[in-house]
């Protein structure tokens, strides 16, 4: 079992070949062309379970912490959340947001935050009574990476994995391999050009299979609430939510409304890095675990999905 996580210095070639190639490529251009490029392609009805089950082909060159298909690390993720968060009765656990942080990073969180983050997960997203939705979020998160397949554009691994970082921005100095200098010719990411605390909803990110999946969640009829769209569209931006050193990355461009979702993507990180072990469970028993929560929040079991020809 795996107990160090996000060790790059001992992670295989393909790890850094794939971060270099994304620091080079990934540009407005590339991210505007790529989007045009979805919005003109036709949409195809998928049963979600088909969907699932071509992550059992796919490989993340980005991780240095596993080599298993994505289908595993969806049920370990899933898994994690609901035994960690989630009581017998769909409630989130009293959990105090400030163990979500460490002591050198809550020293760093402006006054104000601290202030909002002195209560529990519950009592901060009192509104949401049904927290089950989450589970099915762990489960579905990297569901993106489809776009590594022939059916839905077989994207390079760099534009489709790894760590998101605002692109019109300078690139966070804790990114990973920021020493070996790999973004130094690309311009978009040695300028500013978005207003203070402009959001992360008006900030252009890399391209990959998180904005994919939250775009096509969004076009699609399901019944899961904002936060999980939320979830799935930063839960690869480390820099925001886990930063290396506890020097918290971007903060110039955060909301009021990004840092009132900073616990809960902390909680989410938590489950989908930690949860990385050599288990390998029955495919049957993956299907037979998250069925009911198919049935509950996406309707029918299918998705309208679009693919990439860039």
């Amino acid at each position: 079992m795996n107990t160090t996580f996000r060790n790059y210095k001992s992670g295989s070639d393909n790890v850094e070949q794939t971060y270099k190639s994304m620091l080079e490529n990934q540009t407005l251009d590339y991210v505007t062309n790529i989007n045009s490029s979805l919005s003109m392609s036709k949409p195809a009805i998928y049963d979600i379970w088909d969907i699932i089950d071509k992550l059992e082909s796919i490989v993340d060159d980005s991780d240095p912490d596993t080599s298993l298909p994505q289908i595993y690390h969806a049920y370990q993720t899933a898994k994690v959340i609901s035994q960690k968060y989630i009581s017998d009765k769909g409630s989130f656990i009293h959990y105090p947001i400030k163990l979500l942080f460490s002591l050198s990073e809550w020293r760093s969180i402006p006054n104000k935050y601290k202030q909002m983050y002195n209560t529990t997960i519950n009592n901060l997203y009192n509104h949401i009574k049904e927290w089950d939705w989450l589970i099915l979020v762990g489960f579905i998160h990297d569901l993106g990476k489809i776009l590594l397949l022939i059916d839905f554009g077989q994207l390079p691994q760099w534009a489709v994995v790894g760590d998101t970082f605002p692109l019109g921005h300078k690139l966070d100095t804790n990114y990973v391999f920021y020493n070996k200098n790999y973004h130094k010719n690309n311009t978009d990411l040695s300028i500013n050009t978005y207003i203070n605390n402009c959001g992360f909803n008006n900030v252009i990110f890399s391209w990959g299979h998180d904005e994919y999946l939250a775009k096509m969640l969004e076009n699609n009829n399901i019944k899961l609430p904002k936060e999980a769209i939320y979830i799935i569209r930063y839960h690869s931006f480390y820099s925001w939510h886990t930063p290396s050193n506890n020097i918290r990355g971007y903060t110039d461009l955060a909301s009021d409304y990004d840092w009132y979702m900073l616990p809960l993507l902390k909680c989410f990180q938590r489950a989908d890095l930690y949860s990385k072990t050599d288990d390998i469970p029955c495919i049957n028993m993956i299907k037979q675990t998250f069925s009911k929560l198919i049935d509950k929040y996406i309707p029918l079991g299918k998705l309208s999905l679009q693919s990439s020809c860039f």
